[in-house]
């Protein structure tokens, strides 16, 4: 067991559940084992390789290998370190990464889903997370074994997977971890300070897990396929936990083969007949910018596509359903969700065979915290278009007050705030932010009540749907009205067709004495920073932004392609934006020839 952390801020670890209502408890590992025990020459888990030809190797292992390769690399842990360790994942999208988070599991070690030391640029960031969890042992492949063992500075044991002999498995302890037991510990992919490895139990894996399985209709004989990074929380549940959960079989890819050829991910899904996949607004809108025509697609056996962008934008799931219809795409199959790190992944989507909600809001109002919903769309109003999640599978969703934890009323804008057997035990080693966000008091009418997650984003509910508006952090207060960021970065999208797509970033700085928030506006241009000029971005954007939301943008900036900071996952680091404009008054790049003149 580990020997630093406990939910909340104790410094020893938690208890396993040894409790009468535990004894039906069964962790994953023993669900995999079954399956491979009743239907082991399944198959179970494939990646599809396009790093050797381009039109992608199968590579695919049957449920009873899997379980045979878990079981011989947790016995190999469990002979070299006691039983909690961290163990971090570097390997590449490949089988090889399932296999090693699995194998943690079985092993009761704590697995910590990370990516391997290949970008220079992540170098530092990788280095944080390494620090703060102090794993016991790196997990790689051969290939990669020198690059991680100079991150590891040498001190660090460093396992190459694929190496580990299957002999082996008839040495694993049959260990069975209780529901408290951590299992992984998923590192948000925050911009600064110290790393957040939310604490991910065996009680919050399985709950979560099954969650995704009834919210998007899973079963064994419903196949799965994704490109999404393993190490990120949505692409581990979908590519790994689901499936083995489920018993269906699951094929990946890598994210830089989807990045280089995004017909490579809507091929998949036809020849494997996925019925279940997934990924952000930019998967979506990169699919309809370079695929011309859906000719030689088969999308007929898609079911979910699973959208959980922070907030999803109503027009990227237009445009893509429009243009895959062609190829059988139902339309109802692209369905908004919403979750995050802290709930292990998912809290609200939309069920199968159910179409996204789309509601016209009052856009002033909504800068007041109100909702008021539009009927007729035409109207002289600053409109605002928002699409609904879903409803929350397995837990608790409600709308606080960020600042007094009081519930809000219906109708209103304010914190949602999660509860339910999915939500993480807190974050390793951080006491302090744990408090802060876990195990909450949410104030109601008929009192106190315990074990809420603030989640940090705004949103509305309405007739049992979750409405995400976006992070509170990231929020632009002018004059007193609020703006979502998003909707400002929509907004430039929508004006400056020659703008790099998603790399529009907007944010707060601190305005003069009694003056507010000023809003700036950063644009990555497709032909460069010295076109804003010729374009008139300041002007266009100026005038878009001050017609749909009411406030003009302080100052706007063309920036190079590529340079706006991002998360692992692909976001947006607009706290990054904000600090390196502070920083040098220039740009977010630090670029001298980047701002077009006032």
């Amino acid at each position: 067991m580990p020997d630093h952390f406990a939910p909340g801020s104790a410094s020893h670890p938690p208890a396993v559940d040894r409790s009468p209502e535990a004894d039906g408890w069964r962790p994953l590992p023993a669900v995999l084992n079954g399956h491979a025990t009743h239907h082991g020459t399944r198959p179970a888990l494939s990646f599809v390789d396009h790093g050797r030809d381009p039109e992608g190797t199968w590579q695919t292992l049957t449920f009873a290998e899997v379980d045979l390769r878990a079981r011989a690399l947790a016995a190999a842990l469990e002979a070299g370190f006691p039983r909690g360790g961290r163990v971090a994942v570097l390997c590449p999208q490949s089988v090889e990464y399932a296999v090693a988070v699995l194998a943690c599991l079985y092993a009761g070690m704590i697995a910590v889903p990370l990516f391997p030391p290949e970008d220079p640029r992540r170098t530092e960031r990788l280095a944080a997370v390494l620090a703060d969890a102090d794993p016991v042992c790196l997990l790689s492949v051969g290939p990669q074994q020198a690059l991680c063992q100079s991150l590891g500075g040498g001190r660090v044991p460093v396992w190459a997977v694929e190496e580990t002999e299957p002999r082996l498995a008839r040495d694993w302890s049959g260990h069975r971890a209780g529901p408290a037991e951590p299992a992984y510990l998923q590192y948000t992919s925050g911009s600064t300070g110290r790393p957040n490895g939310a604490v991910i139990t065996h009680g919050n894996l399985v709950a979560s897990t099954r969650q995704v399985v009834d919210g998007c209709g899973l079963s064994d004989g419903t196949p799965i396929a994704s490109w999404l990074p393993l190490f990120h929380d949505m692409g581990l549940n979908i590519g790994v936990l689901a499936p083995m959960l489920a018993g269906a079989h699951v094929a990946l890819m890598s994210p830089l083969a989807f990045i280089q050829r995004p017909r490579r991910w809507l091929r998949l899904l036809g020849v494997h007949r996925a019925h279940f996949s997934g990924g952000p607004n930019f998967a979506y809108d990169l699919c309809v910018q370079r695929i011309p025509d859906a000719a030689g697609l088969d999308l007929s056996s898609v079911r979910v596509l699973t959208n959980g962008a922070e907030p999803v934008r109503v027009d990227t799931l237009r445009r893509f359903t429009e243009a895959f219809a062609a190829a059988g795409l139902a339309p109802d199959a692209v369905k908004p969700s919403y979750g995050l790190a802290e709930a292990t992944v998912l809290v609200a989507c939309n069920r199968v065979g159910q179409s996204w909600t789309e509601l016209a809001l009052d856009g002033d109002a909504l800068a007041a915290g109100a909702i008021s919903i539009l009927p007729d769309r035409d109207r002289a109003a600053r409109v605002t278009t928002v699409a609904g999640c879903g409803r929350p599978v397995g837990q608790d969703v409600r709308v606080a007050d960020p600042e007094t934890g009081v519930e809000r009323p219906p109708g209103s804008v304010g914190e949602l705030w999660v509860r339910g057997p999915n939500v993480a035990a807190g974050y390793w080693q951080q006491p302090g932010p744990t408090a802060a966000l876990f195990d909450r008091v949410l104030t109601t009418a008929d009192g106190g009540e315990h074990g809420w997650l603030r989640t940090g984003d705004l949103g509305f509910l309405h007739d049992g749907e979750v409405f995400v508006l976006g992070r509170i952090k990231d929020a632009i207060i002018v004059h007193g009205a609020n703006h979502a960021a998003s909707d400002i970065e929509d907004t430039v999208r929508r004006a400056v067709p020659e703008a790099v797509p998603t790399a529009v970033a907007a944010f707060a700085v601190p305005g003069g004495d009694g003056e507010g928030d000023r809003l700036v506006v950063v644009v990555e241009l497709v032909a460069g920073p010295q076109s804003a000029e010729d374009i008139g971005l300041r002007r266009r954007v100026r005038a878009a932004v001050a017609e749909r939301h009411g406030v003009r943008p302080y100052d706007v900036l063309a920036v190079r392609r590529g340079s706006l900071p991002r998360t692992t996952s692909g976001k947006l680091r607009r706290g990054d934006c904000r600090d390196r404009y502070l920083a040098d008054g220039r740009s977010p790049d630090g670029s001298t020839d980047s701002k077009e003149s006032k």
